[in-house]
């Protein structure tokens, strides 16, 4: 964000990041059966903090984070808070799980009329669907998010009755040099 978005979210819009859980241990890992409890490896926390720092280079501040119940979503939100210095309210929704309904995360959000710069820590390609139809892109369309990656969406009022708008797409590398 920049100060000059510090002074459009002062009248009144809403800042949207989305962001995909960092690299984790690889599915059917010895010890990980469970898909649910596989956490970020040391390479992947490591990653995280870099492009974490690449928000904080980027300007961004945070009002809430919310990240999907699995371990590896819930180690990303953790990592963001943890390098963005902040003490951000974290929690973690059922509605960001593998296959949860966008129609239901907005009205999850609407709860909290007052935290208006949020992130969302999730998966693929549930977040890129999302982030899609957010823009008005479509049902069907799908915007593919690697693992770290990060876009801004920003709307006008929330819950929103038309479509916000993108005002950026970052993969983990670009986040990772400008942090």
């Amino acid at each position: 964000m920049t100060p000059e978005n510090e002074s459009d979210n002062a009248k009144g819009t809403y800042d949207l990041y989305i962001m995909r859980h960092g690299i984790a241990i690889p599915r059917g890992s010895e010890g990980f059966s469970d898909d649910s409890k596989r956490p970020l490896t040391p390479q992947g926390k490591e990653k995280m903090r870099d492009i974490a720092k690449g928000l904080k280079r980027l300007g961004v501040e945070l009002d809430w984070i919310v990240s999907s119940p699995l371990v590896r979503a819930v180690e990303t939100a953790e990592v963001v808070a943890a390098t963005l210095s902040s003490n951000t309210p974290t929690d973690r929704s059922e509605v960001l799980s593998p296959g949860g309904s966008p129609e239901s995360l907005i009205p999850f959000l609407a709860k909290h009329p007052t935290r208006r710069r949020v992130l969302l820590a999730g998966h693929e390609p549930d977040l890129g669907e999302l982030a899609a139809r957010l823009i008005g892109a479509g049902r069907h369309a799908n915007l593919p998010f690697k693992k770290g990656g990060c876009c801004l969406i920003t709307f006008d009022q929330f819950p929103p009755k038309s479509a916000g708008q993108l005002v950026w797409w970052l993969t983990p590398r670009i986040m990772r040099k400008l942090g």
